[in-house]
């Protein structure tokens, strides 16, 4: 029997932080709240979808995942959790969207940042739709940075034979022209121009009874996932905290470490010994901490940025050593409009002395009103979605 057909697909890939995911249930959120008679549908390996998603009405499927670990900067593939390897996971994955297209035969199809997917995983589900009236939509990051798949000529030719728009998920008035510039010249199209997605602001929406909770906390840490340097960080980090005064309040700090490698007994011994601090995995009392903290302790990503810009609340923002570049590139344009609100430090060279001193300041740091960002992405891309389902893009 033949089904009534999905309205969206959104499909992100995983396998390091949270970046992709994030923004894509941000725009879905962001669909069922302005459009709630639509179809939507989230397919992702993100083991934290569900924490993103909170109480919203957004449904979503759940791939194997994607693994990665870092190597003198750059990501490389390994087996995720289902045991298969990198190569083998893309090939089974293919088969799956494949599969999923082909059984709920979305009208729309939006896929995050390549638009042939991590590992190619999207090129037989495009194959087997060409000719059909679906829409393929590719969303893009601010700056999209070195990426190798993004920038192909592959990529490019990929996106000219099956997509039918390009939305860009950055603010010109902070980031300038020039990375509207690249995407239309990788892909041949002029990119929509969205503003940047905050999945906080449509999570708030869904979720404002989570944000409840009494009393100040002196700062929030985020590590969404650990890296080479991440645990030389973690030791500088809990010596620094014990000796931060109490009186700021307790900390938070929300770490992604599912399994009993001895890095992560070592991890949670340290900060069982500091009496100030409480040690999460990632889930819905991250948002409540965060907005409910002085100041954050976060990684460049995407997500996080956009989170802590939200929260209104001075970020120490920490820089791993990755060779493209995206969040060094993105901080420094973000930094030219939020000022002394964002501080950047490199993991690799930072010492006990100088965290306990950039803490302290952005303890007492008082911030002004929030800076005019552009932060209406999710509802830009959500509003043109509905355009492009009737015709109207």
């Amino acid at each position: 029997m033949q089904t009534e057909r999905l309205d969206v697909l959104i499909y992100a890939h995983d396998g390091r932080g949270l970046g992709h995911a994030s923004r894509s249930i941000g725009v879905g959120m962001a669909l069922r709240r302005l459009y709630p008679e639509l179809k939507v549908l989230f397919v992702s390996g993100c083991s934290l979808s569900q924490e993103l998603i909170g109480k919203a009405p957004l449904d979503w499927l759940k791939l194997p995942s994607y693994a990665t670990r870092v190597v003198a900067g750059k990501s490389i593939g390994v087996a995720g959790k289902s045991l298969f390897t990198d190569t083998q996971l893309g090939w089974l994955r293919s088969k799956e969207m494949a599969h999923l297209i082909s059984l709920y035969r979305p009208r729309l199809v939006l896929v995050d940042h390549t638009p042939q997917g991590k590992h190619r995983e999207l090129i037989p589900a495009l194959l087997a739709d060409k000719g059909s009236d679906a829409l393929w939509v590719l969303g893009v990051r601010g700056v999209v940075g070195a990426v190798a798949q993004a920038r192909s000529e592959f990529a490019g030719n990929l996106f000219k034979d099956h997509y039918h728009a390009l939305l860009w998920y950055g603010d010109s008035a902070v980031l300038g022209n020039s990375h509207c510039e690249q995407l239309q010249h990788q892909y041949n199209t002029e990119p929509v121009e969205c503003g940047y997605v905050v999945r906080l602001a449509e999570y708030a929406h869904w979720n404002g009874r989570l944000f409840e909770q009494e009393g100040v906390i002196a700062g929030t840490v985020s590590i969404p996932w650990l890296g080479e340097k991440t645990i030389d960080f973690l030791l500088i980090l809990a010596r620094v905290l014990a000796k931060i005064p109490q009186s700021y309040g307790d900390w938070r700090i929300f770490v992604d470490m599912d399994n009993n490698s001895d890095v992560c007994q070592k991890i949670r011994k340290l900060f069982s010994e500091t009496g100030n601090c409480q040690l999460e995995p990632p889930g819905e009392r991250y948002v409540s901490a965060l907005l409910h903290s002085r100041i954050a302790v976060i990684y460049g990503g995407y997500n996080s940025l956009m989170d802590v810009i939200h929260a209104n609340i001075p970020a120490l923002v920490v820089l791993r050593e990755m060779q493209d570049e995206e969040q060094q590139i993105h901080l420094q344009k973000l930094q030219e409009s939020l000022g002394e609100a964002l501080v950047t430090v490199a993991e690799s060279l930072l010492s006990a002395e100088q965290l306990e001193r950039l803490l302290l300041a952005h303890l007492q740091r008082k911030l002004n009103p929030a800076v005019a960002l552009h932060a209406g992405g999710a509802a830009y891309a959500a509003e043109y979605i509905s355009r492009l389902l009737a015709g109207n893009p």
